[in-house]
């Protein structure tokens, strides 16, 4: 029914969605508290190792301000080690909203 939220759509304290595929990959950085590159990460939270569908999980993280990348200037930095990603402040706030 129309109206009724989803429990699995949470939003940011900006009111942004954050699905459950995306929230899973901000706890998920949040507990190793690093990864060292967004590929890494992406393999570790797209289906089945899916590098190409954890990347779109990762960039739209990224997007939200909830995952930082040592050049947010460049959306398609190389994710083969060439820098570290982290969960932001605004990730932590989000996640201590919704953990």
């Amino acid at each position: 029914m129309y109206g009724h939220s989803n429990p699995t759509i949470r939003t940011t304290e900006d009111g942004e969605q954050v699905g459950p595929k995306m929230h899973s990959a901000v706890s998920l950085l949040d507990s190793l508290e690093s990864a060292p590159s967004k590929n890494a990460l992406a393999v570790r939270v797209g289906p089945n190792g899916s590098s190409d569908y954890g990347n779109r999980i990762v960039n739209r993280c990224i997007r939200k301000g909830l995952i930082s990348h040592p050049d947010s200037e460049h959306e398609d930095a190389n994710p083969h080690g060439r820098g570290a990603i982290t969960v932001t402040e605004k990730g932590r706030n989000y996640l201590a909203q919704h953990d």
